[in-house]
């Protein structure tokens, strides 16, 4: 089973499930006491064979080459995840798992990418980001941490179909009509989550819907549409991940942990939940 982690998330959610705290040195370490914690639990109890875990880059991301205003109230991390990023990423090597950053693309793209290496295995995605959803397939599943990562939800494609009304591949189409405030991605005015999805209960892509607009028999919407072309089929790439061009096919096979190295770094840190005893 090959499991990818959103590095990002999970460290974020460490930081605000746990009051901030700094180390003797003034580094602020919550977050990252958080995250070694839920990460050692989460090989413990699911196992898996194969992992990764994923961090976003700095901007510029290349999708701001598509849309400057890409997620531009919502990028930057705060300066106490930033200092804490670099330390969860060494620990994630010490613990034997790979670990990504690539400049320009999102934890999404990556995870993406690894997805489509590894198409062959069974995999779980644990991040409670919902741009995820569009991944989940018949072999692929999100697990949404709901109390560190002992309670996750474990959302497959039903659980998308009944949450938005739309199969897991049709989410970038959805939001490219309704757009998603959380990545500043505007949608078509007055096209809500209900009547996106009845449209693509229709048209299946927004490129079938936009190429048959006269078929369209919802009240008001065509209007809507038509000016709006070249935005909505815009908003599709903006909310679909990137594929990364790596230099080599990554290999994800779990190794030993390093034992020193974690110890190294826990006392580094003054973080005991690195290299627990």
């Amino acid at each position: 089973m090959l499991y990818l982690v959103d590095g990002d998330g999970l460290l974020y959610r460490a930081a605000n499930a746990i009051p901030l705290f700094t180390n003797k040195q003034g580094l602020p370490t919550n977050g990252l006491h958080g995250f070694a914690s839920m990460m050692w639990s989460l090989l413990r109890t699911a196992r898996p064979s194969h992992a990764a875990v994923a961090f976003t880059g700095d901007p510029p991301l290349a999708k701001h080459h598509l849309d400057p205003d890409y997620k531009i109230n919502h990028y930057e991390h705060p300066d106490e995840i930033k200092q804490q990023t670099p330390y969860a990423m060494r620990f994630v090597r010490a613990l034997g798992l790979q670990v990504f950053l690539e400049q320009g693309y999102e934890a999404d793209d990556v995870i993406a990418t690894l997805l489509q290496q590894h198409r062959r295995m069974q995999a779980r995605i644990v991040s409670s980001d919902r741009d995820f959803y569009q991944l989940v397939s018949d072999r692929v599943r999100v697990l949404a941490p709901i109390r560190g990562v002992s309670e996750m939800r474990d959302v497959g494609p039903a659980e998308v179909k009944a949450l938005y009304g739309v199969t897991p591949v049709q989410i970038p189409d959805l939001k490219a009509l309704t757009g998603d405030p959380s990545d500043d991605i505007p949608g078509v005015r007055g096209i809500g989550p209900k009547t996106a999805a009845a449209l693509l209960r229709q048209f299946p892509t927004v490129e079938v819907l936009l190429n048959n607009l006269p078929r369209v028999s919802i009240s008001g919407v065509r209007p809507r549409l038509e000016p709006l072309r070249e935005r909505i089929l815009l908003n599709k790439q903006l909310a679909t991940p990137l594929i990364v061009s790596f230099n080599r096919r990554p290999k994800l096979a779990i190794v030993p942990p390093h034992r020193k190295a974690l110890r190294a770094l826990a006392d580094e840190a003054g973080v005991g939940s690195i290299a627990p005893r």
